[in-house]
């Protein structure tokens, strides 16, 4: 399981990565439009329509990698008072019932991008008419790769939410640590001038 985990992961992470570097095509699409049409008056037929695949792109295929790092947005106005169990427990609940979805989805968008490419459906977004398939690829892998990195999160949920322990125990054990004198810095020295962590200690003597 480990092992698949951590293939996943590479995946996601690899297509991720590359997926940040359409931003510069995007942006040198979007000056040279500018450009096009304000300095030469001679705007492209083809920088809206490489414009909008080009961010469709960038942000789908990053799905994946953004929930390998937890940057998807959360309300953690409850959450954050919970125990880190209790957190995986719903986690791994809205992970479970998300997860079918997503393999629907995308078995869904394997079939719309099939039969986009049999019947060689166009965008007619602009004058460029590209092929829709193409962008429609981009749609399946990047919904296939948020299955199967939510399949990684239930996994490592489930781990997470039989061997956490309660919140209570671990910080009984970190009260239990500060109370040892060995965990403790000391901040009186005799035989040395003042140091500065000693500064606050004398404010409030």
């Amino acid at each position: 399981m480990d092992v698949l985990i951590r293939t996943i992961e590479r995946l996601t992470g690899s297509v991720g990565i590359l997926a940040s570097f359409a931003i510069v095509p995007l942006t040198l699409a979007t000056c040279y439009e500018v450009f096009a049409r304000y300095a030469m008056n001679a705007p492209t037929v083809w920088a809206y329509e490489i414009g909008y695949i080009l961010t469709g792109s960038h942000f789908l295929l990053a799905m994946a990698y953004a929930l390998a790092k937890g940057a998807h947005i959360r309300i953690d106005i409850f959450s954050g008072k919970f125990s880190l169990r209790t957190r995986a427990i719903i986690d791994l609940l809205a992970y479970a019932v998300v997860l079918p979805l997503m393999i629907w989805l995308s078995t869904s968008l394997f079939s719309h991008l099939a039969t986009g490419y049999l019947r060689h459906e166009r965008s007619g977004q602009s004058a460029m008419n590209l092929p829709v398939w193409p962008f429609r690829v981009v749609f399946f892998v990047a919904f296939t790769l948020l299955a199967l990195q939510l399949f990684v999160e239930v996994a490592r949920d489930w781990q997470a939410a039989g061997k956490l322990r309660p919140r209570a125990e671990w910080a009984k054990e970190c009260s239990g640590r500060k109370a040892d004198v060995q965990y403790l810095r000391k901040t009186n020295y005799d035989d040395v001038p003042m140091k500065p962590q000693r500064v606050y200690q004398c404010m409030n003597n």
